[in-house]
């Protein structure tokens, strides 16, 4: 299935996220915090999971992954890789959205908790997450595995595929991205007007951040950007972003990749108003009808056509 973008009209609710944002101190804060990245975030650890919830966690190939289900799950199993620019570890919002995948659909769900800028370049964050993916699939052989990712961990999720695909490794069900950062050469002039709307991301601290992460690799290699890399065969994805990112400009050059091609489908939402990674804002009715749209292509494998 080929698909257009398909524009998502705002709710009241998303209207005043937009407004508050714009007014307040949060470009500023995420500048200061990417630039600066804080170790010391305990957010997505077992003890903060509801008490009905099982826990597994691991320690292995200088990461970490943990582990959350039911206690009974279904054999679909999301790896969830968050977002933070590669510089940020997964925040409360990023535990609150496993919460909702195991609550609401019953769904086995491992974060992925990658080497981090700058203790790491991504060289070490790649072969982790490759090594994580081969990981849980000889722990949980009968699962069936879906990539999901926002921002950074959009982009990673992404190049996994690509080299999973590369490497004619079993590839995931399904996968799907939110807002995710793909170019992080940051040289598309489109970006500069969306840097403007943005009341999140700033445009400076991202390249920067960029050719940090790339370390000796050029950063439009397709390691470092999956924007350059080979989209064919990669089965079906799901991509969301919003019209307020900086990053909209270049979800638009993904998404005409996506669709030119072969053995790959795509179903797209451009949701009107939003601001990047707008999923981690679990009140909004736009995150949840787009939670209840991945909900439903997890379990059901599918992309729908409605």
């Amino acid at each position: 299935m080929k698909a257009k973008d398909r524009v998502i009209v705002v709710s009241l609710q998303g209207k005043w996220l937009l407004f508050k944002t714009r007014h307040s101190q949060l470009k500023q804060q995420m500048q200061q915090a990417f630039s600066q990245p804080s170790r010391k975030n305990r957010a997505v650890v077992p003890a903060k999971f509801p008490d009905n919830m099982v826990t597994k966690e691991r320690e292995v190939f200088d990461g970490r992954i943990l582990t959350v289900d039911s206690g009974a799950p279904l054999t679909q199993h999301v790896l969830l890789f968050h977002g933070g620019a590669y510089t940020l570890q997964g925040t409360k919002r990023h535990r609150d959205l496993m919460v909702n995948l195991v609550d609401q659909a019953n769904l086995r769900v491992s974060y992925i908790d990658y080497p981090l800028v700058p203790e790491a370049t991504v060289n070490e964050t790649v072969i982790f997450a490759m090594n994580a993916y081969d990981y849980l699939r000889a722990q949980y052989p009968d699962d069936q595995f879906f990539l999901m990712g926002d921002s950074a961990g959009g982009g990673l999720a992404l190049t996994l595929l690509q080299q999973l695909k590369e490497h004619q490794e079993p590839l995931p069900a399904g996968t799907i991205l939110i807002s995710p950062w793909t170019d992080l050469s940051m040289m598309n002039p489109d970006l500069k007007s969306g840097a403007k709307a943005d009341p999140f991301l700033s445009l400076a601290v991202l390249k920067r951040i960029g050719f940090q992460y790339a370390g000796n690799h050029p950063v439009t290699d397709p390691l470092v950007s999956p924007l350059y890399g080979d989209f064919e065969g990669l089965g079906p994805i799901q991509l969301y972003y919003g019209t307020n990112e900086l990053l909209a400009a270049d979800d638009k050059r993904l998404l005409q990749h996506l669709n030119g091609a072969v053995g790959t489908e795509v179903q797209a939402f451009e949701m009107k108003s939003m601001l990047h990674d707008y999923i981690l804002w679990e009140k909004l009715p736009e995150t949840k009808r787009t939670l209840r749209r991945i909900r439903q292509f997890v379990l059901t494998g599918e992309l729908d056509e409605a």
